[in-house]
């Protein structure tokens, strides 16, 4: 756990009298960094630690520490017991040979099968999970709706209509976050479309 501008004791405190256990020494199995000014902490972010941020946070200073490297945001005053609810999800998400693929501030941890975005986990349907993979592998370009339909459904041959109410779950669930664009009747593109050359 770091605290950079603000003190932290208390919090470490009643941590502590939750379970945890707040070294500075090892390996941590998660990461704590605290701040009262957001601006402090992307600089202390390293991706080898899920890292939960308590700070002082609008949208988009929370995008960009997400964009940093940082797991999840929190306000800086969250409750202890929120916090350790916050820090026991990402050490059960973080395994160790665990693959994230990141697009903007969506982050898929492929081994565990969840997405999270923006700090806050999504709720796919499997299916909705495997789509937004085969997107986010190729995140900026145009992925081809047959490709999908093969890949999804290699026995279906009306599979069109399936795709097209996969697509749209997947929109439902990311928000305007993380754009999901369709490009005619070529395919679809996650992210920010890659420019023309």
């Amino acid at each position: 756990m770091t605290a950079l501008d603000c003190d932290a004791g208390g919090l470490i405190q009643e941590l502590a009298a939750l379970g945890w256990d707040a070294t500075q020494d090892g390996v941590p199995d998660v990461r704590l960094l605290i701040a009262a000014d957001a601006g402090a902490l992307p600089r202390h972010l390293r991706e080898e630690w899920p890292t939960l941020c308590l700070a002082t946070v609008g949208a988009e200073a929370e995008s960009a520490l997400l964009r940093a490297g940082a797991h999840m945001v929190l306000p800086l005053y969250t409750a202890a017991t929120a916090v350790a609810v916050a820090l026991s999800a990402l050490a059960r998400l973080t395994a160790p040979g665990d693959q994230a693929l990141r697009v903007g501030d969506l982050v898929l941890h492929v081994d565990r099968r969840v997405a999270w975005c923006r700090g806050r986990p999504l709720a796919l349907a499997p299916l909705d999970f495997d789509l937004l993979l085969l997107l986010a592998e190729r995140p900026g370009q145009v992925v081809p709706a047959a490709e999908l339909r093969a890949r999804l459904w290699p026995d279906a041959t009306d599979s069109a209509g399936r795709l097209t109410a996969h697509i749209h779950s997947l929109r439902c669930a990311l928000g305007p976050a993380v754009p999901l664009h369709t490009r005619g009747h070529q395919g679809y593109v996650l992210g920010t479309p890659a420019p023309k050359r």
